[in-house]
């Protein structure tokens, strides 16, 4: 009968979806300066996805090249929240950054590796100063969701999130997860959390805060920290570099890395609601500093390898009543077979 019942698993299993490849270590040029790649679990991340052009992360900043050439062909046209002009992110390459960060391709043996082969949609925010406004922003995010995406990064801080917070529950309501930088204070922010926005600091190579010392930037830390993501020597693409990549730190590349982790879970499962991938997000997390949440890491560092494994396994999972089906169908068959036997 044990015999029997793991047979039974096994093919109900098998007919669920296909196997993984097991873990990708891309060609990209820079990947190796990457030192956050392995952290996060990316090479398994990438053995059961790169990622889905089907899938808009919009980056709420300051427009974006869309020349990049390891963005191109992924870069949506461009909008911006009312009273403010489009930018194309030449002005300002702070957004370009960005988005490079979430979404350079992956294994294309050029330049670095973002999280996945993601769409861009750039929605400009700010002016080319990186001046903007708690409305800018928050219309922004509503734009973002009409528009169809899925995860929604903004590198910017702002003097009132209630906007933002209520936008991001009508984007929730639409299907996406907004995702928010900590800061760069190097110093603790007593501001409360919010209901819907996920708010990410900064951490290092040695799994602890990003910190370049008193006086120095480094992560803002405090009680409204959801997750925490490396903001340290991040490999960024920018066409006007002699190379066109450099490194940056920053919560900045701290958020999208976890706008990125989303877009990529929902790469590969793209049933699951927002509540569904931002769990994923937080009880796969690696739980650093004190037991469970906490106002440094909230509920711990990224691991977007443990996410994309989740998401993946929970396309294997069928529906109750789907799985009785296929026990029945299974079973039967197998029940005459057996009963053919001396």
């Amino acid at each position: 009968m044990r015999r029997f019942l793991t047979i039974l698993v096994l093919a109900i299993l098998a007919s669920a979806g296909p196997a993984l490849a097991g873990p990708l270590v891309p060609d990209d040029q820079y990947y190796p300066y990457e030192w956050y790649g392995s952290v996060l679990g990316l090479p398994e991340a990438w053995g059961i996805s790169l990622g889905s052009s089907s899938v808009t992360v919009a980056v709420l900043d300051t427009g974006v090249i869309s020349t990049t050439p390891d963005l191109l062909g992924r870069v949506k046209s461009p909008l911006a929240a009312p009273g403010l002009p489009i930018l194309n992110g030449m002005a300002n390459r702070h957004g370009t950054w960005v988005a490079s960060v979430a979404a350079m391709r992956v294994n294309n043996i050029i330049g670095g590796a973002g999280v996945g082969n993601f769409s861009i949609l750039p929605i400009t925010v700010a002016d080319a100063n990186g001046a903007t406004s708690p409305s800018y922003i928050a219309n922004g995010i509503r734009m973002a969701a009409n528009a169809g995406a899925r995860a929604i990064n903004v590198s910017y801080l702002t003097d009132d999130y209630q906007p933002l917070d209520e936008a991001a529950a009508y984007a929730r309501s639409k299907g996406a997860l907004t995702f928010v930088a900590a800061g760069n204070s190097n110093d603790l922010n007593p501001m409360s959390g919010y209901d819907n926005l996920i708010f990410v600091s900064g951490t290092n190579a040695k799994d602890l805060r990003w910190d370049n010392g008193v006086g120095k930037l480094g992560s803002t830390w405090g009680p409204f920290v959801d997750l925490s993501a490396p903001a340290d020597d991040i490999v960024v693409a920018d066409p006007t570099f002699e190379s066109g990549y450099g490194w940056g730190d920053g919560t900045s590349f701290a958020a999208p890395l976890a706008a990125g982790a989303a877009a990529l879970v929902w790469s590969i499962n793209p049933s699951l609601t927002p509540d569904e991938v931002q769990n994923i997000l937080y009880t796969t997390a690696d739980d650093l500093g004190p037991l469970g949440w906490d106002e440094v890491y909230g509920w711990g560092r990224l691991d977007i390898g443990a996410a994309a494994e989740r998401a993946y396994e929970m396309t294997l999972t069928p529906e109750p009543g789907t799985l009785l089906l296929l026990a029945a169908g299974l079973a039967a068959p197998l029940a005459r077979r057996l009963r053919r036997r001396p």
